[in-house]
């Protein structure tokens, strides 16, 4: 098994995983909201924090779509569910696209992104796109 598929489905730290795939169309960044957001609610997050998530990953996706891929036809979001946190890792078939935010020219969304979720990984060594997760207040 890869490093990947370990980290993202083999560890026993996580419990249950969902995954969405998702075209390149800015038409389907809103299922992407809707999706975070039901995700966020079902495992107790308040609505602060549901607002949050969903903002998060409306800048991620938009973001990826924006980029696109000439080779992939969609892109993964994939939630993760401790007992800690949410973990939301956003992939792609296309490893090309790696750092989809610059420093630069992104830094207003950069901002919002690391302000509103707990551990942000922008441009991370192994085979993702970007990293983030938001903590439980309390465990559930």
């Amino acid at each position: 098994m890869s490093h990947l598929l370990r980290e993202l489905h083999g560890d026993s730290e996580y419990g249950d995983v969902i995954e969405l795939v998702m075209p390149f169309k800015a038409d389907f960044v809103s299922v992407s909201r809707l999706t975070a957001s039901g995700i966020a609610s079902r495992v107790g997050f308040d609505i602060d924090s549901i607002e949050d998530i969903k903002v998060t990953v409306s800048e991620v996706c938009s973001k990826i779509v924006e980029k696109g891929s000439v080779t992939a036809k969609h892109y993964k979001i994939i939630f993760r569910i401790s007992e800690e946190e949410l973990r939301i890792v956003f992939d792609c078939e296309d490893k090309s696209i790696k750092c989809i935010f610059d420093e630069s020219d992104d830094g207003l969304s950069i901002s919002i992104i690391r302000a509103l979720m707990d551990k942000v990984e922008l441009c991370p060594n192994n085979n993702y796109i970007l990293s983030m997760s938001k903590t439980f207040k309390e465990k559930f």
